[in-house]
């Protein structure tokens, strides 16, 4: 028993205080560089000067939405900010200065209904948050000019215990995604009440995707399980209240970056109103949320209930 109890216990970092220069976001120190505008070797170097601190990385979704969140809440947006990825030595290969691979795909670069960033090919190297865009990820040429978002290194920590969460079993027709057991069901199309009921059938209901690690976790499923040609409903609606959007149990829907994509002229969904009331994750719009006519024969995507 105390072999198996030791294998419980695992290790977990606890940040420490930042240091005055720096403000806690999510689980990174930051300081937001407001008064400079400066290229993105210029804005690291910046960085730099500041106790060894680099421009921020983004490592996860969770920290991406926490550092737009930020933004929004605290009057920073402003204007667009350089972050730490790049694809300057080899096209199309995103990395951090400190070599790791730099996250791709949704829930973090700007996406259309016809098209995914990045897209400047060699032109456009370097990675910032782009405001016309809600802040997504965007590449833009290096030698351009942006405010940028410091990284404070060597933040303090202290370590802890903590016994994991245990990982789901999903039965028949389900698998696990995300910590959740969902079913994709990519064998027939119906409209959004359609799909409800048949979720029903299967002891669940369509899915509640209300955390950003979720979302991406679907996203790199679809990618896994050659299912990105597939167009599939969620659990929400603002049948009711138009411009209220709600999931099946009554919880509000998240609205913004990092859940809903982009359309033209760099608005951002729901953009249907009165007739588009139903959520959906469509393979034209690199599976962000987005509003679409209930009655559209879609797969149903369902979660068991729990």
């Amino acid at each position: 028993m105390k072999c198996f109890l030791s294998l419980l216990l695992l290790p977990v970092v606890v940040w420490g205080y930042c240091d005055p220069e720096f403000t806690r976001v999510g689980e990174q120190c930051l300081s937001f560089v407001t008064q400079y505008q400066l290229t993105f070797e210029e804005a690291g170097e910046y960085c730099n000067e500041m106790r060894g601190a680099s421009l921020v990385t983004i490592d996860s979704a969770t920290q991406f939405k926490a550092l737009v969140d930020y933004i929004y809440s605290s009057e920073l947006a402003i204007a667009s900010y350089w972050v730490d990825g790049n694809d300057k030595d080899s096209e199309g290969v995103w990395i951090s200065s400190s070599g790791k691979k730099f996250p791709m795909g949704t829930p973090f670069w700007a996406a259309y209904r016809t098209s995914q960033e990045p897209n400047g090919i060699r032109k456009e190297n370097c990675a910032h948050l782009f405001i016309p865009v809600n802040f997504y990820i965007n590449d833009f040429a290096c030698n351009r000019t942006n405010l940028f978002i410091c990284e404070q290194a060597d933040v303090p920590t202290r370590i802890i215990q903590y016994e994991p969460p245990e990982v789901k079993s999903c039965p028949m027709h389900y698998v696990e995604v995300g910590g959740k057991c969902l079913s994709f069901m990519a064998y027939e199309e119906v409209s959004w009440e359609s799909a409800r009921l048949r979720c029903r059938e299967n002891e669940g209901d369509l899915a509640i995707v209300d955390d950003i690690e979720l979302l991406r976790a679907i996203n790199l499923y679809l990618q896994a399980e050659e299912l990105t040609d597939h167009d599939f409903w969620l659990g929400a609606s603002d049948a009711q209240t138009e411009g209220q959007w709600l999931w099946t149990d009554g919880s509000s829907v998240p609205m913004g970056t990092p859940f809903w994509g982009l359309v033209a002229q760099y608005n951002q969904e729901p953009d249907g109103g009165v007739d588009e009331n139903h959520l959906a994750l469509l393979s034209k719009g690199y599976f962000y949320f987005r509003d679409a006519d209930g009655s559209l024969p879609l797969h149903p995507l369902c979660q068991l209930a729990e």
